[in-house]
């Protein structure tokens, strides 16, 4: 279907069906973002675990609080690294979503018209 300047225009069905599959998006981001959060808390969890269990290692024996601070943590860098990476993987996962959710608004804007520009029949 074509407007008057002669650009292409969607009909109803088509988006509905655009419709359909940006909410089909917007569940599967639903899931990344559920299982990037129980990464990020999983993550954490293991990180503070970790980092208690260096600096108390290191406490007994016998280094200073900010020494032993500083080798705990130089211990667990791999463990500050995927707690960051799954902290970033929510930031992004809820861009996308916000994203895809503003895509799905503009859709069904697009439905409303073409059903009321007679779209609805083809």
């Amino acid at each position: 279907m074509s407007d008057q300047d002669g650009h292409q225009v969607l009909t109803y069905p088509q988006a509905v069906d655009a419709l359909r599959s940006i909410t089909a998006q917007i569940r599967r981001l639903e899931d990344e973002l559920a299982a990037a959060i129980t990464e990020h808390a999983d993550s954490e969890a293991a990180y503070r675990s970790q980092f208690a269990f260096q600096l108390r290692k290191h406490r007994d024996e016998g280094l200073a609080m900010e020494h032993a601070v500083a080798a705990a943590r130089a211990e667990i860098s791999v463990l500050d690294r995927d707690r960051i990476k799954a902290e970033h993987r929510i930031k992004l996962t809820l861009e996308r979503l916000e994203d895809r959710r503003g895509e799905r608004a503009s859709l069904n804007a697009l439905v409303r018209w073409a059903s009321r520009a007679g779209g609805g029949d083809e």
